[in-house]
């Protein structure tokens, strides 16, 4: 609820605020750049992969001014792609030590990504200014709690990209012949209120000078929030300055900016799957083929072709003898023509074929019948651990 004076709880949220500019200098929050949430701001190619994701993180605390050898961790193992169209990002901060940030992501998916990014970085920023100041820590952790990390986004300058992530709808329809599809969710992020946020993010804009042009990329939700804030804040500046303990014009002057390199710091990345192989389940696993033949579609062909000779000569007599002759002709043509499978996907391999291209299992024998595989696949590798124990 957008009021003044501030409930305790508000209170208590600016008092925070506080702490981590008196922590890491002022410049920050009064004249450091106020992200965008668009491409302006975020002109990196997006691709939905853990280099995309690296590429946000590295972008991300470029805005930030916060420089860190930074590393990200793909959790990610081989499995089927999921068929759900609203696919959810989780990511998180997992150790942190003066100038070494390591991140880890176990879900990449089409959600607001730069918003989760920017929360934790929210709480990694914190990690490198927190000892000897009173910040929460997350239960059975030594890292900040998802609070304080949001709480410095607006402090960092990316509560624009923060509070549009912190609460919001996304749905998908589609119509696939009579059938509708429709999948929704409310997704939230961080560690504070929608309406928190944007009481802090509405406090930064009221005793900065400049515009801030980020805000006009507020979602219209988030949008929503801050404009009353702004409204109630307004006549109240000097009152928030002294809450937060902001220094004078002469005072910020002499503050020396933090240094940043002009481009974004790349991030390692490390993981243990090639990307190419997420979606292939089976990768260095033992699978094995099974045969098929052509006979059903053979005896179909015979049978077409025995009565398209009898339609040509009018004769009913030959349309049945010609039926009769094609379906046990053309089944056994067909039989003789074999091909394969994957057992564990159904994909089209060779005999030659040594990993199926779909699922990466590595074919080790052939089967009569798919549904022996489990069966095939246990004793096999029974066999390699016997031979490997002998």
């Amino acid at each position: 609820m957008s009021q003044w004076p501030l409930a305790p709880a508000q209170q208590k949220l600016v008092a925070e605020l506080a702490q981590l500019i008196a922590a890491g200098g002022a410049w920050r929050f009064q004249r450091g750049p106020v992200v965008a949430a668009s491409s302006r701001d975020y002109p990196d190619r997006w691709e939905p992969n853990r280099a995309g994701v690296a590429r946000v993180i590295a972008r991300t605390l470029w805005h930030a001014h916060f420089d860190a050898k930074t590393t990200l961790e793909d959790l990610r193992g081989p499995k089927w792609a999921d068929r759900k169209r609203l696919q959810r990002t989780y990511l998180e901060l997992v150790s942190a030590s003066p100038g070494k940030l390591a991140f880890a992501v176990s879900a990449i998916g089409n959600d607001n990504v730069a918003g989760t990014v920017a929360h934790e970085v929210g709480r990694a920023f914190v990690t490198q200014i927190g000892s000897g100041q009173p910040f929460r820590t997350a239960p059975d952790s030594e890292l900040p709690d998802p609070q304080v990390g949001s709480i410095a986004t607006v402090y960092l300058g990316l509560g624009v990209v923060a509070l549009n992530s912190a609460r919001y709808r996304r749905a998908y329809g589609q119509i696939v012949g009579n059938s509708a599809y429709h999948e929704h969710e409310i997704v939230e992020t961080g560690g504070l209120d929608p309406d928190d946020l944007a009481m802090l993010l509405a406090i930064q804009a009221t005793v900065r000078d400049d515009v801030l042009t980020a805000l006009e990329t507020l979602e219209k939700p988030a949008a929503e929030l801050v404009a009353p804030w702004r409204d109630v804040l307004d006549d109240h500046e000097d009152e928030l300055r002294e809450l937060l303990g902001l220094p004078d014009e002469a005072a910020l002057d002499a503050e020396t900016p933090p240094r940043r390199d002009p481009v974004p710091r790349e991030v390692t990345v490390d993981a243990a799957v090639a990307e190419g192989d997420l979606n292939r389940p089976n990768v260095g696993r033992p699978v094995f083929r099974y045969p098929e033949t052509r006979s059903i579609t053979g005896s179909l062909v015979g049978v077409v072709a025995g009565l398209g000779l009898g339609i040509a000569t009018m004769s009913p007599p030959l349309m049945g003898i010609g039926s009769g002759i094609g379906v046990v002709g053309g089944f056994m043509v067909g039989r003789r023509m074999r091909y394969f499978r994957c057992a564990s996907c159904g994909n089209f391999v060779t005999p030659a074929t040594t990993e199926c291209r779909m699922c990466g299992g590595n074919l080790v024998g052939e089967i009569k019948d798919p549904r022996m595989r489990l069966d095939a696949e246990e004793a096999y590798e029974e066999a390699q651990a016997s031979g490997r124990h002998a």
